[in-house]
């Protein structure tokens, strides 16, 4: 059986997800990932901006326990916005973790120790 072989290659054209958008950060206080989630995106074409209501806040020391939330809850309509999510989520999880700084849609800066 012969199997085909992709080469990944990453997406040029972003598509949003109709079901609204996320904000991620890490509460170093409370010492958790807050997820903010936006619905009801309105465009503002004069702006070309995009704005949101927010419908809902899910909070955890995981990134599994929050895929799992935002899942339930069904907030995600695109397969490539949940697997964004997961990466992202994952990021957070390993910045609260090891206590580094995490910025949503940035890579994470590990301070190696001399």
């Amino acid at each position: 059986m012969k199997v085909e072989v992709l080469e990944a290659t990453k997406s040029k054209k972003m598509v949003k997800d109709p079901s609204g958008f996320f904000t991620i950060f890490v509460d170093k206080e409370r010492k958790e990932i807050v997820v903010e989630f936006y619905e009801q995106v309105i465009k503002d074409k004069a702006k070309k901006t995009g704005t949101g209501k927010l419908g809902m806040v899910v909070c955890g020391t995981t990134a599994e326990a929050i895929c799992h939330t935002i899942a339930r809850e069904d907030l995600v309509s695109r397969f490539d916005h949940a697997a964004y999510l997961g990466r992202e989520l994952q990021k957070a999880e390993i910045a609260l973790r090891y206590k580094l700084e995490y910025t949503q849609d940035e890579e994470i800066i590990f301070k190696l120790k001399k």
